[in-house]
Protein backbone atom coordinates (compact mmCIF):
# COMPACT_ATOMS: atom_id res chain seq x y z
CA UNK A 1 0.00 0.00 0.00
CA UNK A 2 1.44 3.63 -0.71
CA UNK A 3 2.58 5.81 1.60
CA UNK A 4 -0.44 8.39 2.92
CA UNK A 5 1.87 12.08 2.99
CA UNK A 6 0.79 14.04 6.30
CA UNK A 7 0.04 17.05 3.57
CA UNK A 8 -3.10 16.42 1.89
CA UNK A 9 -2.71 17.41 -1.83
CA UNK A 10 -6.14 19.55 -1.18
CA UNK A 11 -3.40 21.78 1.09
CA UNK A 12 -0.93 22.64 -1.66
CA UNK A 13 -0.68 25.91 -2.42
CA UNK A 14 1.08 28.09 -4.64
CA UNK A 15 3.66 30.55 -3.75
CA UNK A 16 1.90 34.11 -3.32
CA UNK A 17 -1.49 33.22 -4.23
CA UNK A 18 -4.33 33.70 -1.63
CA UNK A 19 -4.57 30.44 -0.99
CA UNK A 20 -0.93 30.75 0.30
CA UNK A 21 -1.41 33.90 2.22
CA UNK A 22 -4.33 32.44 3.93
CA UNK A 23 -2.17 29.36 4.90
CA UNK A 24 0.61 31.07 6.31
CA UNK A 25 -1.47 33.63 8.50
CA UNK A 26 -3.28 30.79 9.95
CA UNK A 27 0.00 29.12 11.29
CA UNK A 28 1.39 32.26 12.72
CA UNK A 29 -2.33 32.58 14.25
CA UNK A 30 -2.03 29.03 15.49
CA UNK A 31 1.37 29.28 16.89
CA UNK A 32 0.13 30.83 20.17
CA UNK A 33 3.64 32.62 20.70
CA UNK A 34 3.58 35.68 19.04
CA UNK A 35 3.57 37.77 22.53
CA UNK A 36 3.65 41.53 22.41
CA UNK A 37 5.87 40.83 19.67
CA UNK A 38 5.92 43.80 16.74
CA UNK A 39 6.92 42.68 13.23
CA UNK A 40 6.30 44.00 9.50
CA UNK A 41 7.60 42.42 6.62
CA UNK A 42 6.77 43.71 3.01
CA UNK A 43 7.46 41.64 -0.27
CA UNK A 44 7.07 42.70 -4.01
CA UNK A 45 7.05 40.01 -6.84
CA UNK A 46 8.54 40.54 -10.00
CA UNK A 47 8.42 38.21 -13.07
CA UNK A 48 5.62 36.86 -11.80
CA UNK A 49 4.05 34.11 -13.74
CA UNK A 50 1.34 34.88 -16.48
CA UNK A 51 -0.85 32.75 -15.11
CA UNK A 52 -0.51 34.85 -11.81
CA UNK A 53 -1.29 38.40 -12.91
CA UNK A 54 -4.78 37.99 -13.79
CA UNK A 55 -4.52 41.07 -16.18
CA UNK A 56 -2.62 43.14 -14.00
CA UNK A 57 0.64 45.19 -14.54
CA UNK A 58 1.30 46.03 -10.87
CA UNK A 59 3.83 43.28 -9.15
CA UNK A 60 1.95 41.49 -6.66
CA UNK A 61 3.32 40.21 -3.01
CA UNK A 62 2.89 40.07 0.59
CA UNK A 63 2.80 41.83 3.82
CA UNK A 64 3.48 40.05 7.05
CA UNK A 65 2.44 42.19 9.66
CA UNK A 66 2.54 40.98 13.40
CA UNK A 67 0.97 42.96 16.13
CA UNK A 68 -0.60 43.01 19.71
CA UNK A 69 -0.21 38.47 20.07
CA UNK A 70 -1.92 38.47 16.17
CA UNK A 71 -0.40 38.18 12.77
CA UNK A 72 -2.23 39.60 9.63
CA UNK A 73 -1.03 38.54 6.04
CA UNK A 74 -2.13 40.11 3.46
CA UNK A 75 -1.51 40.63 -0.36
CA UNK A 76 -0.43 43.60 -1.74
CA UNK A 77 -0.18 44.80 -5.18
CA UNK A 78 1.04 48.17 -4.70
CA UNK A 79 4.53 49.90 -5.90
CA UNK A 80 7.40 49.25 -4.06
CA UNK A 81 7.51 51.08 -0.54
CA UNK A 82 9.57 51.96 1.68
CA UNK A 83 11.05 48.78 3.82
CA UNK A 84 9.64 46.55 1.44
CA UNK A 85 11.45 43.94 -0.44
CA UNK A 86 11.53 43.29 -4.15
CA UNK A 87 12.42 39.66 -4.94
CA UNK A 88 12.14 37.78 -8.99
CA UNK A 89 9.10 35.50 -8.19
CA UNK A 90 10.90 32.08 -8.98
CA UNK A 91 13.63 32.82 -6.79
CA UNK A 92 11.82 34.10 -3.78
CA UNK A 93 9.61 30.79 -4.20
CA UNK A 94 13.26 28.79 -4.16
CA UNK A 95 13.96 29.97 -0.98
CA UNK A 96 10.17 29.61 0.51
CA UNK A 97 10.02 25.80 -0.55
CA UNK A 98 13.67 25.00 1.06
CA UNK A 99 13.07 23.07 4.37
CA UNK A 100 15.00 23.99 7.16
CA UNK A 101 14.42 21.11 9.86
CA UNK A 102 15.25 21.27 13.06
CA UNK A 103 19.49 20.81 13.05
CA UNK A 104 20.65 24.19 13.17
CA UNK A 105 23.80 23.41 11.49
CA UNK A 106 22.08 21.61 8.44
CA UNK A 107 19.35 24.73 8.25
CA UNK A 108 22.46 27.13 8.03
CA UNK A 109 23.62 25.40 5.52
CA UNK A 110 20.72 24.67 3.06
CA UNK A 111 19.66 28.65 3.56
CA UNK A 112 23.14 29.48 2.77
CA UNK A 113 22.90 27.07 -0.27
CA UNK A 114 19.50 28.29 -1.07
CA UNK A 115 20.52 31.95 -1.43
CA UNK A 116 23.42 30.83 -3.75
CA UNK A 117 20.91 28.58 -5.78
CA UNK A 118 18.22 31.54 -5.62
CA UNK A 119 21.22 33.97 -6.56
CA UNK A 120 19.53 35.86 -4.09
CA UNK A 121 21.44 37.34 -0.41
CA UNK A 122 18.11 38.91 0.87
CA UNK A 123 17.27 37.73 4.14
CA UNK A 124 13.82 35.73 4.37
CA UNK A 125 11.56 36.78 7.46
CA UNK A 126 12.78 34.77 10.13
CA UNK A 127 16.52 35.86 9.17
CA UNK A 128 16.32 39.25 9.89
CA UNK A 129 18.77 41.01 12.68
CA UNK A 130 17.87 41.81 16.18
CA UNK A 131 14.66 39.58 16.38
CA UNK A 132 13.16 38.45 20.06
CA UNK A 133 13.84 34.79 20.38
CA UNK A 134 10.27 33.55 20.28
CA UNK A 135 9.21 35.24 17.18
CA UNK A 136 12.10 34.00 15.37
CA UNK A 137 11.19 30.71 16.39
CA UNK A 138 7.51 30.78 15.02
CA UNK A 139 8.11 32.89 11.44
CA UNK A 140 11.24 29.73 11.35
CA UNK A 141 8.22 27.60 12.00
CA UNK A 142 5.90 29.04 9.11
CA UNK A 143 8.62 28.61 7.03
CA UNK A 144 8.94 25.33 7.27
CA UNK A 145 5.44 24.83 7.65
CA UNK A 146 4.89 26.63 4.41
CA UNK A 147 8.01 24.81 2.28
CA UNK A 148 5.93 21.51 3.22
CA UNK A 149 2.85 22.74 1.28
CA UNK A 150 4.48 24.95 -1.43
CA UNK A 151 4.15 24.11 -4.97
CA UNK A 152 6.73 25.25 -7.66
CA UNK A 153 5.68 27.96 -10.83
CA UNK A 154 4.09 25.21 -13.46
CA UNK A 155 5.51 27.89 -15.95
CA UNK A 156 8.79 25.48 -16.44
CA UNK A 157 10.55 27.38 -18.90
CA UNK A 158 9.60 31.08 -17.10
CA UNK A 159 11.34 29.68 -13.92
CA UNK A 160 14.28 28.12 -15.74
CA UNK A 161 14.69 31.50 -17.17
CA UNK A 162 14.49 33.36 -13.82
CA UNK A 163 16.86 30.86 -12.28
CA UNK A 164 19.19 31.67 -15.06
CA UNK A 165 18.92 28.08 -16.81
CA UNK A 166 17.99 29.40 -20.44
CA UNK A 167 21.17 28.32 -21.89
CA UNK A 168 21.19 25.36 -20.24
CA UNK A 169 17.71 24.40 -21.86
CA UNK A 170 18.97 25.46 -25.15
CA UNK A 171 21.77 23.19 -24.87
CA UNK A 172 19.44 20.52 -24.15
CA UNK A 173 17.45 21.10 -27.14
CA UNK A 174 20.78 21.06 -29.05
CA UNK A 175 23.16 18.42 -28.46
CA UNK A 176 21.17 16.61 -25.88
CA UNK A 177 23.26 17.45 -21.97
CA UNK A 178 24.25 20.03 -20.26
CA UNK A 179 26.19 21.46 -17.60
CA UNK A 180 25.00 23.06 -14.42
CA UNK A 181 28.02 24.66 -13.17
CA UNK A 182 28.39 25.85 -9.61
CA UNK A 183 25.23 23.84 -8.54
CA UNK A 184 26.19 22.70 -5.11
CA UNK A 185 28.21 23.55 -2.20
CA UNK A 186 31.61 22.44 -1.61
CA UNK A 187 30.46 21.71 2.04
CA UNK A 188 27.69 19.86 0.65
CA UNK A 189 29.98 17.67 -1.56
CA UNK A 190 31.75 16.21 1.70
CA UNK A 191 28.98 15.46 3.37
CA UNK A 192 27.56 13.33 0.40
CA UNK A 193 31.43 11.73 -0.22
CA UNK A 194 31.00 11.03 3.49
CA UNK A 195 28.00 9.44 3.47
CA UNK A 196 28.56 7.51 0.23
CA UNK A 197 32.30 6.00 1.40
CA UNK A 198 30.11 5.17 4.47
CA UNK A 199 27.55 3.13 2.29
CA UNK A 200 30.35 1.77 -0.16
CA UNK A 201 32.61 0.24 2.75
CA UNK A 202 29.26 -1.38 4.67
CA UNK A 203 28.41 -3.52 1.53
CA UNK A 204 29.72 -6.71 0.64
CA UNK A 205 33.03 -6.71 -1.07
CA UNK A 206 31.67 -8.40 -3.97
CA UNK A 207 29.04 -6.09 -4.48
CA UNK A 208 30.54 -3.87 -7.27
CA UNK A 209 31.04 0.03 -7.64
CA UNK A 210 27.03 1.17 -7.14
CA UNK A 211 25.17 1.86 -3.73
CA UNK A 212 21.15 1.90 -4.68
CA UNK A 213 18.03 2.84 -2.82
CA UNK A 214 19.72 6.16 -1.30
CA UNK A 215 16.17 7.68 -0.97
CA UNK A 216 16.02 5.16 1.62
CA UNK A 217 19.35 6.20 3.12
CA UNK A 218 19.29 9.32 4.76
CA UNK A 219 18.34 13.29 4.68
CA UNK A 220 21.10 14.03 2.50
CA UNK A 221 20.20 12.29 -0.80
CA UNK A 222 16.38 13.25 -0.13
CA UNK A 223 18.11 17.30 -0.04
CA UNK A 224 19.79 16.13 -3.62
CA UNK A 225 17.14 15.23 -5.37
CA UNK A 226 14.90 17.97 -5.26
CA UNK A 227 17.33 20.36 -6.28
CA UNK A 228 15.43 23.04 -7.73
CA UNK A 229 18.37 23.85 -10.65
CA UNK A 230 17.99 19.82 -11.45
CA UNK A 231 14.14 19.81 -11.33
CA UNK A 232 13.81 22.57 -13.43
CA UNK A 233 15.97 21.13 -16.14
CA UNK A 234 14.01 17.54 -15.31
CA UNK A 235 10.30 18.94 -15.82
CA UNK A 236 11.61 21.00 -18.97
CA UNK A 237 12.42 17.84 -20.68
CA UNK A 238 10.53 15.06 -19.04
CA UNK A 239 7.23 16.92 -18.11
CA UNK A 240 5.46 18.14 -14.66
CA UNK A 241 4.81 14.99 -12.37
CA UNK A 242 8.19 13.41 -13.06
CA UNK A 243 9.34 10.25 -10.75
CA UNK A 244 12.86 9.78 -9.88
CA UNK A 245 13.64 6.38 -11.64
CA UNK A 246 17.07 5.32 -9.83
CA UNK A 247 19.42 6.65 -7.14
CA UNK A 248 23.02 5.60 -7.13
CA UNK A 249 26.33 6.70 -6.07
CA UNK A 250 29.55 5.22 -7.70
CA UNK A 251 32.92 4.98 -5.90
CA UNK A 252 35.92 4.80 -9.05
CA UNK A 253 38.99 3.26 -8.32
CA UNK A 254 42.04 3.41 -10.26
CA UNK A 255 41.61 1.42 -13.29
CA UNK A 256 38.06 1.38 -12.61
CA UNK A 257 36.16 0.93 -16.52
CA UNK A 258 32.66 1.66 -15.25
CA UNK A 259 30.73 1.60 -18.06
CA UNK A 260 32.56 0.52 -21.06
CA UNK A 261 31.28 1.26 -24.67
CA UNK A 262 28.62 3.78 -24.81
CA UNK A 263 24.91 3.01 -24.44
CA UNK A 264 21.50 5.23 -24.06
CA UNK A 265 19.67 5.00 -20.86
CA UNK A 266 16.55 3.50 -22.44
CA UNK A 267 18.01 -0.23 -22.20
CA UNK A 268 16.98 -0.81 -19.11
CA UNK A 269 12.81 -0.17 -19.75
CA UNK A 270 13.01 -1.82 -22.98
CA UNK A 271 12.29 1.58 -24.84
CA UNK A 272 11.17 0.24 -28.32
CA UNK A 273 12.81 1.71 -31.03
CA UNK A 274 12.53 4.02 -32.92
CA UNK A 275 12.56 6.01 -29.60
CA UNK A 276 9.67 8.02 -28.80
CA UNK A 277 10.11 11.68 -30.38
CA UNK A 278 10.10 13.40 -26.35
CA UNK A 279 12.50 12.37 -23.61
CA UNK A 280 11.25 9.71 -21.37
CA UNK A 281 14.28 9.27 -19.37
CA UNK A 282 17.02 11.58 -18.36
CA UNK A 283 19.73 11.61 -15.98
CA UNK A 284 21.54 14.19 -13.69
CA UNK A 285 25.34 13.04 -12.05
CA UNK A 286 26.91 15.18 -9.40
CA UNK A 287 30.65 15.78 -9.73
CA UNK A 288 31.42 15.06 -6.02
CA UNK A 289 35.11 15.07 -7.20
CA UNK A 290 36.68 16.54 -10.10
CA UNK A 291 35.39 15.26 -13.90
CA UNK A 292 38.94 15.83 -15.35
CA UNK A 293 40.03 13.39 -18.05
CA UNK A 294 42.33 11.32 -15.42
CA UNK A 295 39.60 10.75 -13.06
CA UNK A 296 37.76 8.84 -15.78
CA UNK A 297 34.53 11.59 -17.06
CA UNK A 298 31.66 10.67 -18.63
CA UNK A 299 31.86 10.52 -22.38
CA UNK A 300 28.46 11.50 -24.48
CA UNK A 301 27.59 11.58 -28.64
CA UNK A 302 26.72 15.50 -28.71
CA UNK A 303 22.83 15.34 -30.36
CA UNK A 304 23.09 11.42 -30.63
CA UNK A 305 19.22 11.65 -28.95
CA UNK A 306 18.20 12.28 -32.32
CA UNK A 307 18.92 8.70 -33.51
CA UNK A 308 16.25 7.64 -31.54
CA UNK A 309 17.81 4.37 -31.78
CA UNK A 310 20.00 2.31 -28.93
CA UNK A 311 24.37 2.37 -30.06
CA UNK A 312 25.50 0.95 -33.23
CA UNK A 313 27.73 -2.12 -33.83
CA UNK A 314 30.82 -0.08 -34.02
CA UNK A 315 30.50 2.98 -32.28
CA UNK A 316 32.77 3.91 -29.91
CA UNK A 317 33.91 6.01 -27.10
CA UNK A 318 36.32 7.85 -29.14
CA UNK A 319 32.90 9.04 -30.79
CA UNK A 320 32.02 10.81 -28.05
CA UNK A 321 32.96 14.46 -26.14
CA UNK A 322 34.04 14.07 -22.71
CA UNK A 323 32.37 15.88 -20.16
CA UNK A 324 34.77 17.51 -17.74
CA UNK A 325 33.83 19.84 -14.82
CA UNK A 326 34.80 20.69 -10.96
CA UNK A 327 33.51 19.37 -7.94
CA UNK A 328 29.93 20.86 -7.52
CA UNK A 329 29.02 21.03 -11.31
CA UNK A 330 25.72 18.70 -12.60
CA UNK A 331 25.92 16.63 -15.75
CA UNK A 332 22.55 16.35 -17.00
CA UNK A 333 21.34 14.49 -20.06
CA UNK A 334 18.56 13.29 -22.56
CA UNK A 335 18.33 9.70 -21.62
CA UNK A 336 18.50 8.62 -25.40
CA UNK A 337 21.80 10.20 -26.13
CA UNK A 338 24.77 7.84 -26.33
CA UNK A 339 27.15 8.02 -23.46
CA UNK A 340 29.46 5.44 -21.53
CA UNK A 341 32.24 6.92 -19.05
CA UNK A 342 36.21 6.65 -19.42
CA UNK A 343 38.33 4.54 -16.88
CA UNK A 344 40.03 6.02 -14.15
CA UNK A 345 44.01 6.44 -14.56
CA UNK A 346 44.64 8.06 -11.92
CA UNK A 347 45.29 6.93 -8.01
CA UNK A 348 42.87 7.82 -5.23
CA UNK A 349 38.81 7.59 -6.10
CA UNK A 350 36.23 9.52 -7.16
CA UNK A 351 32.68 9.65 -6.10
CA UNK A 352 29.59 10.76 -7.99
CA UNK A 353 25.84 10.55 -7.81
CA UNK A 354 23.51 9.91 -10.37
CA UNK A 355 19.73 10.57 -10.22
CA UNK A 356 17.50 9.93 -12.91
CA UNK A 357 13.74 10.90 -13.87
CA UNK A 358 11.10 9.42 -15.65
CA UNK A 359 7.86 10.59 -16.92
CA UNK A 360 5.40 10.10 -14.88
CA UNK A 361 3.98 7.28 -16.66
CA UNK A 362 7.39 5.13 -16.52
CA UNK A 363 7.90 2.00 -14.48
CA UNK A 364 11.38 3.11 -12.70
CA UNK A 365 13.93 1.02 -11.41
CA UNK A 366 13.70 1.95 -7.96
CA UNK A 367 10.47 1.50 -5.98
CA UNK A 368 9.58 4.21 -3.35
CA UNK A 369 5.93 4.79 -3.31
CA UNK A 370 6.23 2.86 0.19
CA UNK A 371 8.82 4.99 1.42
CA UNK A 372 8.49 6.36 5.35
CA UNK A 373 5.64 8.53 6.18
CA UNK A 374 8.33 10.38 8.21
CA UNK A 375 10.58 10.63 5.29
CA UNK A 376 8.08 12.56 3.30
CA UNK A 377 6.67 14.38 5.97
CA UNK A 378 10.17 16.43 6.40
CA UNK A 379 10.22 17.09 2.41
CA UNK A 380 8.54 19.72 -0.05
CA UNK A 381 5.44 18.21 -2.38
CA UNK A 382 7.99 17.57 -5.02
CA UNK A 383 9.69 14.91 -3.10
CA UNK A 384 5.98 13.00 -2.49
CA UNK A 385 5.57 13.51 -6.53
CA UNK A 386 8.76 11.96 -7.33
CA UNK A 387 8.05 9.06 -5.25
CA UNK A 388 5.13 8.58 -7.11
CA UNK A 389 2.87 9.58 -4.42
CA UNK A 390 0.56 11.58 -5.97
CA UNK A 391 -0.40 9.98 -9.36
CA UNK A 392 -2.95 7.34 -9.64
CA UNK A 393 -0.92 4.51 -10.82
CA UNK A 394 -1.45 1.69 -8.63
CA UNK A 395 -4.06 2.67 -6.30
CA UNK A 396 -6.99 1.69 -7.57
CA UNK A 397 -9.63 -0.20 -5.73
CA UNK A 398 -12.48 -2.65 -5.69
CA UNK A 399 -14.89 0.71 -6.53
CA UNK A 400 -12.51 2.20 -9.23
CA UNK A 401 -9.19 4.43 -9.74
CA UNK A 402 -8.12 6.71 -7.48
CA UNK A 403 -10.18 9.67 -9.02
CA UNK A 404 -8.63 12.15 -6.19
CA UNK A 405 -5.31 11.63 -8.04
CA UNK A 406 -6.09 11.63 -11.65
CA UNK A 407 -7.74 15.08 -11.28
CA UNK A 408 -4.64 16.21 -8.77
CA UNK A 409 -2.46 15.08 -11.74
CA UNK A 410 -4.94 17.03 -14.88
CA UNK A 411 -4.79 19.95 -12.95
CA UNK A 412 -1.30 20.16 -11.82
CA UNK A 413 -0.62 19.04 -16.12
CA UNK A 414 0.99 16.26 -15.41
CA UNK A 415 3.05 15.22 -18.58
CA UNK A 416 2.59 18.72 -19.92
CA UNK A 417 5.92 19.94 -21.33
CA UNK A 418 7.76 22.91 -23.29
CA UNK A 419 10.22 20.26 -24.84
Amino acid sequence: MATVPKVALEERVEFGTDAWIQTLEAHLNGAEILGGANFRHSVSLENVPPHLMDGRDSPIGFVIDISAGRAVVKATDSRQSDGETTLDYNRAQLLATTFLGSNLDTAERRLKDAHHLAQSDLPIPFDAPGLDVELKSALRSAHDHMALRTIANPDVVQRAHALGLARNLAELDERGYTVLHDAFSDEFADELREEAHRNHDAAPPDVGFRATMLLKRGALWEEAVIHPWVIAVAEYLLGRGCLIYQSDSIIKGPGLDTHPGLHADYGASRVAEPFPEYCVEATAVWAIDDFDKPAGPTVIVPGSFRNRRQVPPGTTREDGVLIEMPKGSIAFWHGASWHGAMPRQREGKRTSLHNAYARFFMRPLERYDDIAEEVVDRNPPIFSTLCGLDDPFGKSGYHGADFARMRYAAAARYGSTAY
